[in-house]
């Protein structure tokens, strides 16, 4: 039997890759023909013709060994390197020597000692502050004394302006004249006509009452008269002479001082108003301010007085002494204030009101005594003028005789030269006009100064014409307060004044 030839080796290599397909770690095709032949198998097989053969040897020899290509070598040509951003190789303990390590436990005490002077001081001053709000909240509740609140005060306000307009709505018939302050702004017709606008005079003019002569006037209704009076002035001596705030924090610190000193005297004069004769005092004064009122109302009032007078004014002087009581009580400044007409308008402070009829003829009207008094200067004046310009003419005409004496004496030596002069010289005559006659100048003198003058009454518009110079538009002002605003200083407003504007 014949020897197996080549075509039974390549039969056998095909079955082997058929078999090397199956099997997912057999060698493939190519690694099977370049690797050497194993132990215990034979020689290697020849080449198979018509396929490319490959030595043992696929790699190039100067390959192996060589770094990936994209990593940047460091001192090659053509590649930037980074400095200062590569992460230092850490640092060996024996590289530091024994200064370098002395010097760091020095630079650690130092800086624990800092430590330990800033958490001390931390908390020295952390004390000092918690010591200082315990005395300011201990000072605050000493002198947090409040009688009654904004709502009590509000309330008692409102019925006392109540009362008031009642009072001037049962009187505004009875009438027969105005308060001198209000006659300005108040129309002649009022008292006639007997509505509205004299309702807003008797309420403005017991509000005003009220405002100067008591809650201006008295400190504390339980002490003696005089001694209240005294005490009051003090106080509001002490805003009133104090020099003009610049900011919200002086008139803070203005306002303690009021109330500070407000309230040291109440308890100086604690003993007086816990005496027996506390009431005594308040009903006295009641009473004094009761018969004022009434007689300062009637004196403007027709006779006899209607019975409302009698009846309304004990309720509303008891109710402003009951308030009167109380705000020198308080922790805080309450302020009472009345706005005379000609007063600005002040829109956090006031409420516009509506309902009278405009001013068109006041009973006094300022303006008119103006005009009266600059027409009297005037007059004056023109007297004046009038002397003076008569002394000017007398002047003038002595002064014309005088040269009317010297131009005759000239005239007879200027006569011989006239005569000679030729005919030719009398038709032309002399280019050069001489002066004009004595008596010529004595005429045209007054004319000229009566020209002047014309030029100048001409030059001087009257002040209501057009071509003369605009008033400036005056803004509108408080013509009539019917009521009086009520504010604690710095806080809050609890009523606004009502009033009626220019």
């Amino acid at each position: 039997m014949p020897p197996p030839g080549p075509p039974s080796n390549r039969n056998t290599l095909r079955k082997g890759e058929g078999n090397q397909q199956n099997l997912p770690g057999a060698p493939s095709r190519e690694s099977s023909l370049v690797q050497p032949p194993q132990q215990g198998q034979g020689q290697p097989q020849p080449p198979t013709p018509g396929l490319q053969s490959f030595g043992a040897n696929v790699v190039p020899a100067g390959s192996q060994g060589q770094p990936y290509r994209g990593a940047a070598k460091p001192g090659q040509p053509g590649q930037e390197i980074d400095v200062g951003r590569a992460t230092p190789p850490p640092r060996a303990p024996n590289d530091m020597t024994d200064e370098e390590v002395q010097q760091l436990i020095k630079e650690h005490e130092v800086l624990r000692e800092k430590y330990q002077k800033v958490k001390r001081y931390f908390f020295e001053q952390q004390t000092q502050v918690h010591q200082l709000q315990n005395t300011l909240a201990h000072q605050r509740l000493s002198l947090s004394r409040t009688s009654w609140d904004d709502s009590e005060y509000s309330t008692r306000f409102n019925r006392l302006d109540g009362l008031i307009a009642q009072l001037s709505f049962a009187i505004r018939k009875d009438w027969k004249a105005i308060p001198q302050w209000l006659q300005p702004v108040v129309n002649k017709t009022a008292v006639e006509t007997g509505k509205q606008e004299m309702t807003a005079v008797g309420r403005a003019f017991i509000s005003s009452w009220l405002v100067d002569e008591i809650f201006e006037r008295v400190f504390h209704p339980d002490l003696e008269p005089g001694l209240s009076t005294q005490l009051k002035m003090i106080q509001l001596n002490i805003r009133k002479f104090a020099p003009a705030s610049q900011s919200g924090e002086e008139e803070d610190a203005l306002v303690t001082k009021v109330i500070n000193w407000r309230l040291a005297t109440l308890e100086g004069l604690a003993e007086t108003l816990r005496a027996p004769q506390c009431a005594t005092n308040r009903q006295r004064l009641t009473d004094q301010l009761n018969e004022k009122l009434i007689a300062t109302v009637q004196m403007y009032l027709q006779d006899p007085a209607p019975p409302d007078l009698a009846g309304g004014i004990p309720m509303i002087v008891e109710l402003a002494i009951n308030i009167a009581q109380h705000v020198p009580l308080e922790s805080r400044e309450v302020h009472i204030e009345y706005f005379h007409p000609g007063h600005g308008l002040v829109p956090d402070f006031m409420k516009m009101e509506t309902g009278i009829p405009a001013l068109t003829n006041p009973i006094h009207d300022p303006n008119a005594d103006a005009d009266k008094a600059s027409l009297k200067s005037t007059a004056s004046d023109l007297r004046d003028s009038a002397t003076s310009s008569v002394t000017e003419q007398e002047t003038q005409a002595a002064q014309a005789q005088g040269q009317q004496g010297q131009g005759n004496i000239n005239n007879k030596d200027l006569g011989d030269n006239r005569g000679k002069r030729g005919m030719f010289g009398s038709l032309m005559g002399n280019p050069k006009k001489g002066p004009a006659p004595p008596a010529q100048l004595g005429k045209q003198q007054p004319t000229a100064g009566g020209a002047g003058s014309s030029q100048v009454s001409l030059s001087q518009q009257p002040p209501g014409s057009s071509n003369g110079p605009k008033e400036e538009q005056i803004p509108p002002r408080v013509r009539l307060a019917v009521g009086f605003a009520v504010q604690i200083r710095g806080k809050s407003i609890l009523m606004k004044a009502p009033v009626y504007s220019t």
